[in-house]
């Protein structure tokens, strides 16, 4: 086979994995070739740049599995309260690396997420009482107006 067949079968072949395996559109393929100075054409590139695409593409792991399943057992129900308070995973984080000085869920001792589980459940009572005196004060409020139309 001469070269320019196997550049050609390597263009093919990379093409494949990105809509197969990725399925990413082809400007975003170009865009992603260009920042890691490829250039946004395969057709320039000589054999060894494609094997090394094509390497990356093989080895590049698609992360499709949904942020909760990233914890354990216990990490998932904290992720749950942690989405019922409207938190994000970088204020997560954020409180994390404040309080315990670790990034990841998953580098927390027990006692360490027993206390994130338990800021968390504090957290969501408190904006549960809140809500329930907000709508007391407003059902109060209708009432009074009634009366007062009376």
């Amino acid at each position: 086979m001469t070269q320019e067949l196997r550049e050609r079968k390597l263009r093919q072949e990379i093409h494949a994995l990105r809509v197969k395996k990725l399925g990413w559109p082809l400007d975003g393929f170009k865009y992603i070739l260009s920042g890691l100075g490829y250039g946004d054409s395969l057709r320039v590139l000589p054999e060894a740049k494609l094997l090394e695409i094509k390497s990356l593409l093989l080895n590049y792991r698609k992360h499709g599995r949904p942020q909760c399943y990233t914890y354990d057992k216990q990490g998932r129900y904290m992720f749950a309260l942690m989405k019922q308070t409207g938190w994000t995973d970088s204020d997560l984080r954020s409180f994390m690396i404040k309080h315990f000085r670790k990034s990841h869920w998953n580098l927390l001792s027990k006692s360490e997420r027993r206390a994130v589980i338990a800021m968390l459940q504090s957290y969501i009572n408190r904006q549960s009482k809140t809500e329930n005196n907000t709508n007391s004060n407003i059902n109060n409020e209708s009432k009074e107006d009634s009366n007062d139309q009376a």
